[in-house]
């Protein structure tokens, strides 16, 4: 999937301070459940701007909210620190944790083979592909079922693709090809829905989740395509910092703590059963 991602002057933030940075070396760390804590702070980079993961919730808010940004602020408790967050460039998240701008990553990041030649990573969120459609809508209850009636999706992701396919499926079966409409932005997508333009349109769990977060009552997912996509925190390599991170992910599993975080943001229940070995 393509996100659109926001390239901002990074910033830093903790409890109510912002503070823009130059992205300076940190100070040596600390010994404190994981030595990723420095000073009592974990700093983690992340893009900010994918919701439900990391977002702000209002323009002009200084801090973030967000699944991800619950999860690694109960993992920072959990090493006697505080999160603090480098909001930057998408892009340029992997290369700020190489240069020890800050310790981890997370920015709803996929774990790739190509990315695990240069980094350590925890896979610990599993994303599928769904179909959205009107809660009023009893009848479009899988992607088949969109013959002949209008698939609203997002110009430039790959859900083009997946519209694609579906058409080439239902010419296979002799049903007529639905209508493929594409906006520029997926509050435009789901706009076509809420006014009985479009039957459906196809995005990410965490978007959906989201967007009925947003408008409860209004949206549905009858369709998941069951085609997960595996989220991780990234680390550099070396030492026994990975480990600690697998240990504090297990615990807020076995806790609990985590199946009330993805309740609080209307998140699969299933989302983080991941198995945290990346080979």
């Amino acid at each position: 999937m393509l996100h659109a991602r926001i390239t901002v002057a990074a910033k830093i933030a903790f409890g109510g301070l912002v503070v823009t940075t130059l992205f300076a070396p940190l100070p040596a760390a600390q010994a404190a459940g994981s030595n990723l804590v420095r000073d009592g702070v974990l700093n983690v980079c992340t893009g900010g701007d994918f919701p439900p993961m990391q977002y702000y919730e209002n323009p002009g808010d200084e801090n973030l909210v967000g699944f991800e940004v619950d999860v690694v602020d109960a993992i920072a408790k959990r090493w006697g620190g505080t999160s603090r967050y480098v909001v930057g460039d998408f892009k340029g998240l992997l290369s700020s944790l190489g240069a020890e701008r800050c310790d981890l990553v997370a920015s709803g990041i996929m774990v790739t083979k190509e990315r695990l030649k240069a980094y350590d990573a925890v896979p610990y969120f599993v994303s599928n592909v769904v179909m959205v459609t009107a809660a009023s809508d009893s009848e479009t209850k899988s992607p088949l079922d969109l013959s002949g009636k209008v698939l609203s999706i997002e110009a430039g992701t790959t859900y083009e693709k997946t519209a694609a396919d579906l058409n080439l499926e239902l010419a296979k079966a002799g049903k007529p090809p639905a209508e493929i409409q594409t906006y520029p932005s997926a509050s435009a997508v789901i706009e076509q829905i809420l006014v009985g333009r479009a039957a459906a349109t196809i995005t990410q769990d965490t978007t959906a989740a989201f967007r009925l977060k947003q408008m409860p009552g209004r949206l549905q997912i009858p369709y998941n395509y069951g085609d997960g996509e595996t989220y991780g925190i990234y680390l550099r390599k070396g030492g026994d910092n990975r480990a600690a991170l697998v240990e504090a992910i297990e615990a807020l599993q076995a806790s609990g703590e985590m199946k009330t975080l993805l309740q609080k943001w209307n998140l699969p229940e299933t989302a983080t059963d991941v198995k945290h070995a990346t080979n």
